[in-house]
């Protein structure tokens, strides 16, 4: 699980159910996307009441250019994300839940998806045709409880050893605290984490990072704990709208952009094509993602 991979978003929120004669969705949730973010999520919950299996084989959406299920699992110590091609299936009498280890991927998302507005796909299954759902979009990060669901998952249960790492007010500076933290977090001896730039302003940071050929950016909170991760992007999280989109004043989301773009510019465009090739945004559980700051309406790893 020590990868910067090992760490994908799942939560739900309430919404309307809709039924089907055998199939029933509920739950139809997606978080809101940073500006620039290209994909979105989706999260379901489906329950065959049939006497006969069925199995979830496609999905299409107009606000994206396809919808994919995507299934995590692990893979040599490294949690990888694959599409599901075959469909899932969905057992008589059961009820799957898409999260967190299936969920819907939006890609190349039209217009990022916003807090409050709802997002229509349709559903193809094999034996039950197709369902039309409105997957309602949240916040940016965190428990998405308060717009409805009613039994979200516990935010802090997704807390990893190594979020929050020793880093008090008399630990080390943050140049050397920030890479501490992605290192204890992620790095294996077999796969060595590069942290390269980190540029700061007050209690965030944006730290880029290269590992087994991947690589992307993390955004880090400071709390009272130390630094821990707050979301990690690509090129999501470059503009200070973005960052503000994240939670961060205007004064110091574009501070830390100019910060970043200057640290960057003399990289190696290899590396800077490492950083882009992050996909969309993936919110971290953590004490910045739960404190339930101001800003975070309206990402999309």
């Amino acid at each position: 699980m020590k990868t910067i991979f090992s760490f994908l978003f799942g939560f739900l929120l309430a919404t309307a159910a809709v039924a089907q004669d055998t199939i029933r969705i509920d739950h139809a949730a997606s978080h809101s996307m940073v500006p620039g973010a290209k994909v979105g999520d989706g999260y379901l919950v489906i329950t065959n009441r049939g006497s006969e299996p069925d199995r979830l084989i496609g999905a299409r959406a107009e606000r994206a250019k396809t919808v994919q299920l995507h299934q995590m699992s692990m893979d040599n110590g490294i949690m990888t994300m694959r599409e599901l091609k075959d469909g899932l299936a969905i057992p008589a009498g059961q009820t799957i839940t898409l999260e967190p280890n299936y969920h819907l991927m939006f890609q190349d998302v039209v217009r990022p998806f916003q807090q409050g507005e709802t997002i229509r796909a349709v559903l193809k299954f094999e034996k039950a045709g197709e369902i039309t759902v409105d997957f309602a979009v949240g916040k940016i990060a965190g428990p998405l409880d308060d717009v409805g669901r009613g039994r979200g998952m516990d935010h802090a249960a997704m807390d990893m050893p190594g979020m929050d790492m020793n880093m008090n007010a008399s630990g080390p500076p943050p140049e050397e605290a920030i890479p501490e933290t992605l290192k204890t977090m992620f790095e294996t001896p077999d796969k060595p984490l590069t942290i390269l730039p980190v540029v700061i302003r007050n209690d965030w940071a944006i730290a880029g990072w290269q590992q087994d050929g991947r690589g992307g950016r993390a955004l880090l909170n400071k709390g009272h704990h130390g630094w821990s991760v707050f979301l990690c992007s690509g090129d999501g999280i470059r503009q200070a709208a973005a960052l503000e989109k994240a939670g961060l004043s205007a004064d110091d989301a574009n501070a830390l952009a100019a910060d970043l773009a200057e640290a960057e510019a003399g990289l190696d465009p290899k590396i800077l094509a490492t950083f882009a090739s992050f996909e969309g945004t993936v919110m971290i559980a953590g004490e910045a993602g739960g404190a339930g700051r101001g800003g975070h309406e309206g990402h999309g790893q």
